[in-house]
């Protein structure tokens, strides 16, 4: 079918792989083919009766949020380890730390089969002096 003969409205699109997506959550998708990308936690959430992709639903789940980015990602365990072992147990201290966020293959995926696998989002600390009393809370 010809996008043109329809009264479909079109225009090119030069923006990011991110703008196509219109989910709420940062995604792997949205850092694939580009470099770590530093940011800084501007918040700590709790959602609840979460719809999810395949129509599942999460009856709770944690996120978080960065300054001056819309998407809000989904901490997974090793995430939150990451972050707690980093920074402390108390979300709090969390608030304004800066990390980089990267894309991983090799990722158990999200109520997937045994085994299955996908690529995932992951956490680094950077280590150019931007976290003062890294290695716990304040």
């Amino acid at each position: 079918m010809n996008p043109n003969a329809t009264n479909m409205k079109s225009e090119p699109f030069t923006g990011t792989v991110s703008a196509m997506k219109t989910s709420v959550w940062l995604a792997s998708e949205d850092l694939l083919g580009l470099p770590d990308a530093k940011v800084t936690i501007a918040g700590v959430h709790k959602h609840e009766d979460v719809p999810m992709d395949g129509g599942r639903k999460e009856p709770k789940l944690f996120a978080i949020s960065f300054e001056g980015r819309e998407k809000q990602m989904i901490l997974n365990a090793t995430n939150r380890k990451t972050l707690s072992g980093t920074f402390g147990a108390s979300t709090k201290a969390w608030i304004g730390k800066s990390i980089l966020l990267f894309a991983q293959d090799g990722i158990k995926k999200p109520g997937g089969t045994r085994g299955e696998t996908c690529t995932g989002l992951r956490i680094r600390i950077p280590q150019d002096g931007s976290n003062p009393l890294v290695g716990g809370a304040k």
